[in-house]
């Protein structure tokens, strides 16, 4: 069944969300202690009964957690929306979600909601951030959970995790382990129809794929004082084995695919940090982190043999040193610089029935030396406004050496300014314009093939970063304590924008990664988290995020006007949970991948894809002061998927598509049970 793309009850019931504010607006929600100047105290979610740090931040009004973003090189665009005793994460490939639930609640002193203009603090460009300060008592907390999942088509696994905290003397001691596995949303069985337009023929074969992912991770993290300040030392290694097993059976031949991929992963990190005379701070880190990559894909169909090799070395160095200082209760001053070192060593094969297939970009070597210079300052000219401006400086060399050489060297000023206006203390108005500058994807450099998918992709070593004016204007009212609604509308005027392209080498065509001109882009984003007891729905929290997202480019092939290839218009996630003191447990639904559809654009392609939504409901129970058993259920009838891809003979400039492909698929649901012990915090 074609998953629904109707974003009309959608709204209707967006709009009864926000029609539960109105109500909340007026009662007194009993949290215990109310937060003064953005402070929230252990009492404000006793009713909550969270397990840890994490169940704490979902809990703040007005604030949405953003992870770091592993795939931007360097640090400084790369950080998340989270702090934790004041500093950030040492590490921006872990989780930051992670990071917080390794923090048991009991070991949590306060959290604290930093707003853009705080004297001393640098946002990294967010409007607000969260500080979780933990308690400096010595203590000791170690955690074990245990559990497995099973999905309805018969796969089943067992997980499980370990974690281990010490802290005395301002030293402090944090160990993990974690097994996770994963049946990728990608699973399913379905059928692939394809529909010759010229002559009606068409054909229809069933479809029965299984993607697998087995993730691990160990961690070590050390922190202690040195020299008046403090330094922590990191250290994690991450692997994730995929397996997918795909078979097409009943059209003139019988295919088989198989794809096996191994990834591994190795970070060192240190930060330090020291406060001069109260007003500045000094803080320095530096990491390295290694990747390995190897896949091969094989596909059999009749007598035709297909085969794709990849084997990828990644890795990144960094340095940063930043400095913010304190003028005095209205201003602030900040700056630094960065300088990183990152590379790209890839090697793929393509073969047909034993005899190579030549690829552009099959094998290559990135290399980019960047580095980036900022200054910037936050002031209160009056109580109610707050001014933040701000230059970043970057300069880069990337240079490509195997198929084909090539050297070039971008400057790239980036200016920012942001004013926050707060007219009263239940509002704020936030205004910011900033010249962004993408960063280039280097895996886009190296050929890449999908034989399931039927696609091949060239290298393109002429790729350059997209750069953008963004404005952003936002707003975020708090109707109580425990209420919040925040709108976010950003509009962003692109250059080179990067989608798809047309190569040709020789008498090949090839499809790439691509500049292909100037575009737009708008997108309005709604956050609103509200407690639903002046409904008489006692104990229930909503949660809601929503994103509208609609984008304009020229087609490089046909010169019509586009969206930006795999850009969702639509994406929302709504969450309805309640508390049960009492029972001494909580229970909730989560409704995901609300409306979400994208399209993909390739010269002689073109792809739309939808999804239905998905769901989960879950249930917590307490046992004692150590135990807990969490149940979850997720789309136990399944979840369709819809693919259809028109294809053209040369390309969609000649006129009519000439050949439809329609794949459709419904993934089986699943259910897990986790049982947790945890002793101290």
């Amino acid at each position: 069944m074609r998953p629904r793309n109707d974003c009309t009850p959608l709204l209707a019931s967006l709009l009864m969300a926000c029609a539960t504010v109105l109500p909340a607006a007026a009662q007194t929600a009993d949290t215990g202690a109310a937060p003064r100047a953005g402070v929230y105290l252990p009492e404000f979610f006793r009713a909550a009964a969270p397990a840890n740090a994490y169940d704490m931040v979902l809990r703040l009004p007005g604030f949405s957690l953003v992870e770091a973003d592993a795939d931007v090189r360097g640090y400084a665009g790369a950080s998340g929306n989270v702090l934790f005793d004041g500093a950030r994460p040492t590490s921006k490939r872990e989780d930051v979600s992670q990071q917080l639930k390794r923090i048991p609640a009991g070991a949590v002193e306060r959290i604290e909601l930093i707003y853009a203009g705080t004297p001393g603090v640098d946002m990294g460009g967010y409007a607000v951030l969260a500080n979780v300060v933990r308690h400096r008592e010595a203590s000791t907390e170690w955690a074990v959970e245990a559990g497995a999942v099973a999905a309805t088509n018969g796969w089943t696994a067992p997980q499980g995790q370990l974690e281990y905290g010490r802290r005395w003397n301002d030293n402090a001691l944090d160990l993990s382990l974690k097994l996770e596995p994963e049946l990728d949303d990608d699973t399913g069985r379905g059928h692939i129809s394809t529909r010759e337009l010229e002559n009606g023929e068409s054909e229809r074969s069933a479809w029965d794929t299984r993607t697998t992912k087995q993730n691990t991770e160990a961690g070590v993290s050390w922190r202690q004082p040195l020299a008046a300040g403090r330094l922590t030392l990191t250290a994690n290694l991450r692997g994730e084995d995929t397996r997918t097993r795909s078979t097409l059976s009943g059209g003139e031949e019988d295919e088989r695919i198989s794809e096996d991929e191994d990834y591994r992963e190795t970070e060192l990190a240190a930060r330090y940090v020291r406060q001069f005379a109260g007003r500045t701070t000094v803080e320095a880190m530096a990491s390295r982190q290694r990747g390995d990559l190897q896949s091969e894909e094989v596909s059999q169909e009749g007598e035709d043999h297909e085969r794709f090799r990849q084997d990828t070395d990644t890795g990144e160095t960094i340095g940063r040193i930043e400095l913010t200082h304190a003028h005095n209760d209205k201003l602030s001053l900040l700056g630094g610089i960065e300088a990183a070192y990152n590379f790209l060593d890839g090697n793929s094969q393509l073969e047909e029935n034993g005899a190579p297939v030549f690829l552009p970009g099959s094998r290559v070597r990135v290399e980019e030396q960047r580095a980036e210079a900022s200054a910037g300052l936050a002031w209160r000219p009056a109580e109610a406004w707050t001014l933040e401006a701000g230059m970043r400086l970057e300069q880069s060399k990337i240079s490509q050496t195997g198929d084909s050489a090539l050297e070039r060297r971008f400057t790239y000023p980036k200016p920012r300014v942001a004013v926050r206006w707060t007219p009263s203390e239940r509002n704020q108005w936030r205004l910011a314009i900033s010249r962004e500058v993408g960063q280039l994807d280097f895996e886009d450099f190296a050929a890449s093939a999908s034989l399931e998918g039927g696609t091949v992709s060239a290298g393109n070593a002429e790729l350059q970063p997209d750069r953008s004016w963004r404005s952003v204007l936002g707003w975020e009212h708090h109707f109580n304590e425990d209420a919040a609604l925040t709108l976010n509308w950003t509009h962003d005027r692109i250059s080179d924008v990067v989608d798809r392209v047309l190569v040709v080498d020789g008498d090949d065509v090839f499809d790439a990664p691509g500049n292909i001109g100037d575009g737009r882009r708008d997108t309005l984003a709604l956050e609103l988290a509200t407690p639903l007891d002046a409904w008489g729905l006692r104990g229930f929290h909503l949660r809601t995020s929503l994103l509208y997202r609609q984008s304009r480019v020229t087609d490089p092939v046909t010169g019509e006007q586009r969206g930006i290839s795999e850009e969702k218009p639509f994406e929302g996630e709504i969450e309805l949970q309640q508390e049960l003191p009492t029972l001494r447990m909580n229970w909730g639904v989560q409704l995901e991948h609300i409306a979400e559809r994208e399209t993909k654009y390739r010269y002689d392609r073109i792809t739309r894809e939808s999804e239905a939504m998905g769901w989960t409901l879950f249930a917590e129970r307490r046992t004692g002061e150590h135990w807990r058993v969490r149940a979850e259920a997720t789309d136990l009838f399944g979840r369709g998927f819809r693919e259809e891809r028109e294809k053209w003979e040369g390309t969609r400039a000649d006129g009519a598509s000439n050949e439809v492909e329609l794949r459709k698929r419904v993934s089986p649901g699943f259910v897990g049970v986790t049982v947790r012990r945890s002793v101290g915090g």
